[in-house]
Formats: structure tokens, sequence, C-alpha cells
């Protein structure tokens, strides 16, 4: 999962100030076949953004609901949400620096090589051996209880996707995966969850992507 170079000095510097969280076990080790998919996820955990030698951590909440909208909150050290990436399905909204970027899914320009759908699929452990093969260059890894664990995608002019699952947990039946790494040959980030909540009953219209001066942290408690 790429956050381009725009991105790279806000992490640098917030993430290695807020520190990094423990991550502890959170609900039960998923053993067999989920008995429930999760529809949304409402989660606090840690970011991991790796670039060639350098290393940062930081505290993050991670929101999401199916089909495509999701909102990533990196806070900084006093608890400002330091750089947030959203999306409402239609449009995705980077806001970092200062500065705030929104495109419209499917536009060249945007810096990740996934799309709505993938991400929060993989956000939610949601996403099916069938959805990833109707994808042109995708490729999906299941482990022995039918879970994913890997997913890769050719993208033509830029690199590759590929994301790794594991360390599921068992959350209200449904199998979640706690440890989701994102790679796209320029940079990974990897994402801890250290506690979740599925099926979240968000309000309507929570997830839209509005005017930078109308954003505002929307962390939930």
């Amino acid at each position: 999962m790429s956050f381009g170079k725009r991105l790279l000095p806000v992490f640098t510097a917030l993430l290695m100030i807020t520190g990094c969280a423990a991550v502890k076990p959170y609900g039960e080790e998923a053993q067999g076949l989920p008995s429930t998919t999760a529809s949304s996820i409402r989660a606090r955990g840690v970011v991991e953004m790796k670039k060639d030698s350098f290393s940062a951590k930081g505290r993050a909440v991670i929101l999401a609901q199916a089909p495509g909208s999701f909102r990533i909150e990196v806070f900084g050290p006093f608890g400002q949400v330091a750089t947030l990436v959203a999306s409402d399905g239609e449009r995705l909204l980077v806001n970092s620096e200062g500065k705030t970027s929104v495109f419209l899914w499917g536009d060249s320009r945007i810096p990740y090589t996934f799309n709505a759908r993938e991400a929060v699929s993989f956000l939610t452990g949601g996403l099916m051996e069938h959805e990833t093969d109707a994808l042109p260059g995708a490729r999906s890894i299941m482990d022995d209880k039918g879970r994913l664990s890997e997913y890769t995608r050719e993208i033509e002019g830029r690199p590759g996707l590929k994301v790794t699952l594991g360390e599921y947990r068992s959350i209200q039946g449904a199998a979640v995966p706690f440890r989701i790494s994102f790679e796209d040959g320029r940079q990974g980030l990897t994402i801890k969850y250290t506690e979740a909540e599925i099926n979240y009953p968000f309000e309507n219209g929570f997830f839209k992507v509005e005017a930078p001066s109308e954003q505002g942290a929307k962390e939930v408690d």
C-alpha cells in the first residue's frame, strides 16, 4: 500500500514521536470456519510504515464498511489526527501535511495500488476467493481454514499489489485478520489491530468525503 513520497515526511516525524503501543491479543484465535462475515469494522491498532531502511510506528483508528467506505486516522503526539485517508466508495480523500487531495476512484493519479472494495475487504477479512479471481491480474491464496492469507494483483504500468493477512481472531463469530500488510514494490504498510468490533452501525453519511474545510476528526469512542 503506497502512501507516496508526499506522505513520508509526516509519518517519519509524527509516528516516531507518537511511539508504538504494545499489540495485545484480542478475542479468541480463529480456529474453524467463521459463522458470520464482517460487513463493517471499528478498530484501533498500530500502523507501521517501511521504506528502504526507514521504519516508523504509530497509533491509529481504522473504520470500514462494505462495499467501499473506509477511514484510517493516524494520530499525532497530542491526540490530533495527523494523517487521514478516507473513502466513501466513489471518492478518495488524503489529508497530510496540511494539504488535502480528493480523487475519484479510478483516477491514475491516486497514489495507491488498491481499489476501494479491495481495501474494505482486507480490513474486514471479508474478501472471498471468487471475488479476487474476478479481478484482472488477481490471484488469491487461502489457508487451510478457507481464509485469505495472500492476495496479489498485477497492475499495468505500476508496481503490483501484494497483501498478506494473518493472526486471525474470532470476533463475534467472524474471522478477522489482526495483521494486514500491503506492499507495492516501493514501500510497505502494516496494520496491527489491538481491538476490533465488527458490524458496527455507522450512521448514514459517516464516510462521506466532504470539502476540506469541513473535515474533522471522526474517531468513534
